[in-house]
C-alpha cells in the first residue's frame, strides 16, 4: 500500500462521536421501544395470517372444522410417508455395505 493511499484511507475514518453514560442510555431505550413496537407488529400480523376466518353460520363452522381434520390428516399421513421412504433408503444402504 502507497502512502497516498494510507492517507486517504486515514482521511475517510471519521472520528468517533463523544459518547456520554446518558446518551447511551437513551439511545437503548430509544432502541428497546422499537424493538417492543416492533415484536408487537409481527405478532399482530402472524395472529391475522394464521387465526381462522370468523364462521357466518353453523354450516360454515362445521366445513371449516372437516377442513381442520384432512388437513392435520394429510400433513401425518405425508410425514410418515417420508419417514417411510428414509428409513427404506438407510436400509437399502445397510444392506448394500454386508
Amino acid at each position: 500500500m502507497t502512502l497516498l493511499q494510507k492517507n486517504k484511507i486515514m482521511n475517510d475514518i471519521k472520528s468517533a462521536p463523544n459518547y456520554s453514560v446518558e446518551i447511551i442510555s437513551q439511545l437503548r431505550a430509544q432502541k428497546k421501544q422499537e424493538l417492543r413496537e416492533s415484536k408487537e407488529r409481527i405478532q399482530l400480523l402472524t395472529q391475522d395470517l394464521f387465526s381462522p376466518q370468523k364462521s357466518k353460520n353453523k354450516m360454515e363452522n362445521m366445513m371449516q372444522h372437516i377442513n381442520a381434520g384432512i388437513a392435520a390428516y394429510d400433513g401425518l399421513r405425508t410425514g410418515i410417508m417420508i419417514f417411510q421412504r428414509i428409513h427404506r433408503f438407510l436400509n437399502r444402504k445397510k444392506d448394500k455395505n454386508r
